[in-house]
C-alpha cells in the first residue's frame, strides 16, 4: 500500500481522475460492444502506457511492450502489415531500451529529464518523415497490404515519434497527436468495412489523442523544471 501511495505522490487530482476515467471508459465501451477479454487487455494496456507515459513514469513503458505485442496480433488479421512490423520489430525493442535510458537520465527523486527540440532538428525530422512515408507506402503496395498510404503514414510517423520518445524530446507528443488522428480515420475505415471490433480501438485512439496533448504540455513543464 505504501508503494502505491508513493507512486501517486506527485499526481494532481486531475491526473488521478484522468487515469480512472480513461480505464473506466475503455472498460465500459468494451462491455457494451461485447468484445473478447483480449480486446479489453489490449485497450487497457494501451491506455495505461500513454497516461503513465504522459506523466513521465517509466512504468508506462512496461505496458507499452505488452500493448505492442497484442496490437500487432490484432492488426495481423486485417492485414495492416505496416502496423504489425512497426510494433514487433521496432516498438517493443525501443520501449525496452527506453526503460534503461530513462532510468539513467533521471533526477535523484526519480523524475526523468525531458528535452525540447531546436528548429533545425524539427526541419530535419519533417523531411525524414516525408521521405519515409513515400518509400514505405511503395513497399506496402508491393506486399499487397490494405490502406497502404494511411498504413505507411501512421507507421512512419510512429517510428520517428518513438525514437524521439526514446530520446526524451517533448515534441514527440505532437507527432503522436498526428498518429492518433490518422489512426482514428484508418480504424473508421476498418469499421465501415465490417469489422465491429474496430470500434473499441477508435475510442482508444481518440482518448490517446487527448492524452498526447496533455503529454506534450506536461513534458515541457518537466523539461523546464529539470533543466534548472
Amino acid at each position: 500500500m505504501n508503494k502505491i501511495k508513493e507512486f501517486f505522490r506527485d499526481w494532481s487530482i486531475f491526473e488521478k481522475v484522468w487515469l480512472v476515467f480513461v480505464c473506466s471508459l475503455m472498460t465500459v465501451i468494451w462491455f457494451i460492444n461485447g468484445d473478447t477479454p483480449f480486446m479489453l487487455v489490449l485497450s487497457l494496456t494501451g491506455s495505461l502506457n500513454l497516461v503513465l507515459g504522459a506523466k513521465g513514469k517509466v512504468a508506462g513503458l512496461y505496458f507499452a511492450i505488452i500493448n505492442s505485442a497484442l496490437y500487432a496480433y490484432q492488426c495481423l488479421g486485417i492485414p495492416l502489415y505496416g502496423e504489425v512490423m512497426y510494433n514487433v520489430l521496432y516498438s517493443i525493442p525501443v520501449s525496452a531500451t527506453a526503460i534503461y535510458l530513462w532510468n539513467r537520465n533521471a533526477t535523484s527523486d526519480g523524475e526523468v529529464r525531458f528535452r525540447t527540440m531546436t528548429p533545425k532538428l524539427m526541419a530535419g525530422v519533417a523531411a525524414a518523415t516525408a521521405a519515409g512515408v513515400w518509400g514505405y507506402s511503395e513497399l506496402l503496395k508491393y506486399m499487397g497490404g490494405s490502406f497502404v498510404f494511411m498504413d505507411s503514414l501512421t507507421t512512419v510517423v510512429s517510428v520517428i515519434a518513438s525514437m524521439l520518445y526514446l530520446l526524451r524530446y517533448s515534441e514527440q507528443w505532437l507527432m503522436w497527436v498526428i498518429v492518433n488522428a490518422l489512426s482514428i480515420i484508418m480504424w473508421i475505415m476498418v469499421f465501415v468495412s465490417g469489422d465491429t471490433t474496430a470500434l473499441l480501438i477508435i475510442v482508444m485512439k481518440t482518448v490517446n489523442l487527448l492524452n498526447s496533448l496533455y503529454g506534450y504540455m506536461n513534458w515541457r513543464k518537466i523539461s523546464q523544471k529539470t533543466a534548472k
